[in-house]
């Protein structure tokens, strides 16, 4: 019996210390590594990087902070992140309340619809807005001009806070996630005794839910803070075209210029060093906010059932919400994106406008270039959910099974990446071998 007790124990060492589950756990934050300093060497580089000719100087970070354009593409990011961040705790902590503490019918479809929302790439809902609200083409500007007789559309979505507006709908499904579980799993004890003790439910949610769940409210802002940094898709579609930069994509004009000029890889670098040491920043306070959770628990029995809330007339009031999230984040976005595909040319739905509908769009579509596309995005969707689940699995593994204090080494280096901005590993990833090549 002894035996059969020590087993699992054993077969938990033996994997845990096993060479080739710490190699896969350490390679994806050996590559994160390389990339990362192969970025700081370039930065303090001038000339021809990677090449003996290169000069080593601290100009590139000196350009960056005498630029004033630079100043105004930080207070941009800053101002986008936290209309992102607000947007979607905004939207998606209300939704995650609803869902798992009243009596709101419907719960399973509710997270069907969110679950589409993380499907559901954000280029979509940013290039549907577009059509929607922007200044010049979109729809409902130009019927506020025909209806109100205005001079221009009083709707500018390319502006910080709209695009921040379109990418905090696009996030507020992961904050929905990421808060359920803890509106789930919240000890309501505490709120009971203070409705009995005549607290009104205003009081009650100031002062006892929300400082319970006040980590995992942190824990999402910060993350939602991260990816409001690290974002290039809503930036690129709808600032891009209109000259307001982010830092994400002013770090992609100055890899490519649209003037045929040479790649400003120094200062590319540069801007992406700055970006990592806030990525780096930001993942150790989520790391930290994580650590004291364990503070914020309620010691109770085991066969406590929490009392749900009881909307009565207030659901239909809690579904109409939804709705209007799934309207504006999903359905109305891809239904412009359907129908300005099978429109000559971009107008509001009339019908004069639904006789117009015709299949040109697809005839004069580069096929060879889409099919291309579409072999490349089926080998990324075949590799990359392996490969990232054989890796997870490893990192997971090792964080709650070991007793090491590098798991916490680990922990941090599995979040870093989501803090990183993409473009910027990839300029790192094609850096790094560059300079080797020219040496």
């Amino acid at each position: 019996m002894e035996a059969v007790l020590r087993m699992p124990r054993r077969l938990a060492i033996r994997l845990r210390t096993s060479p080739l589950l710490l190699a896969l756990a350490v390679l994806p934050m050996l590559v994160i590594l390389i990339l990362v300093a192969a970025l700081i060497w370039i930065s303090f580089q001038t000339g021809i990087v990677g090449t003996p000719k290169a000069v080593y100087t601290l100009k590139n970070y000196t350009d960056i902070l005498a630029d004033p354009f630079v100043l105004k593409v930080v207070w941009n990011t800053v101002i986008f992140t936290l209309a992102t961040t607000f947007t979607a705790l905004a939207l998606g902590l209300p939704i995650a309340w609803l869902t798992e503490r009243t009596t709101m019918p419907g719960k399973g479809l509710v997270y069907t619809i969110m679950t589409l929302g993380l499907l559901i790439p954000g280029i979509y809902t940013a290039m549907g807005w577009t059509f929607i609200a922007h200044v010049r083409i979109g729809l409902l500007n130009r019927w506020l001009i025909d209806v109100l007789q205005l001079e221009s559309g009083p709707i500018n979505i390319a502006t910080p806070v709209g695009m921040g507006l379109v990418q905090g709908l696009n996030l507020t499904a992961l904050a929905f996630i990421l808060t359920a579980q803890m509106f789930r799993a919240m000890n309501p004890s505490l709120e009971e005794a203070a409705k009995i003790h005549g607290m009104s439910f205003a009081g009650t949610v100031r002062r006892i839910t929300l400082p319970l769940a006040f980590p995992a409210i942190l824990a999402a802002m910060i993350y939602m803070l991260t990816i409001g940094i690290a974002t290039f898709d809503v930036p690129a579609i709808i600032g891009l075209g209109n000259r307001i930069y982010m830092l994400s994509t002013y770090v992609y004009l100055k890899a490519n210029p649209p003037d045929s000029g040479l790649p400003q890889h120094g200062v590319t670098a540069a801007l992406g060093t700055v970006m990592i040491l806030l990525a780096l920043l930001l993942t150790w306070w989520y790391s930290q906010v994580l650590r004291q959770g364990h503070r914020y628990e309620v010691i109770t029995g085991k066969g406590y059932r929490p009392a749900l809330i009881d909307l009565g007339r207030w659901s239909g009031l809690a579904w109409g919400l939804i709705a209007l999230y799934f309207l504006a984040t999903k359905l109305i976005p891809l239904l412009l994106i359907a129908y300005a595909a099978f429109t000559p040319y971009l107008a509001p739905p009339s019908w004069e406008m639904l006789g117009k509908l015709s299949l040109d769009g697809f005839y004069n579509l580069n096929w060879d270039l889409f099919w291309r596309g579409f072999y490349n995005t089926v080998l990324l969707v075949v590799t990359v959910p392996v490969v990232t689940l054989l890796l997870a699995f490893c990192i997971s593994w090792l964080i709650v099974r070991s007793r090491s204090r590098m798991r916490y080494v680990l922990e941090f280096g599995a979040f870093l990446p989501h803090a990183l901005p993409e473009i910027i590993m990839a300029i790192g990833a094609l850096l790094l071998p560059l300079s080797m090549l020219q040496r």
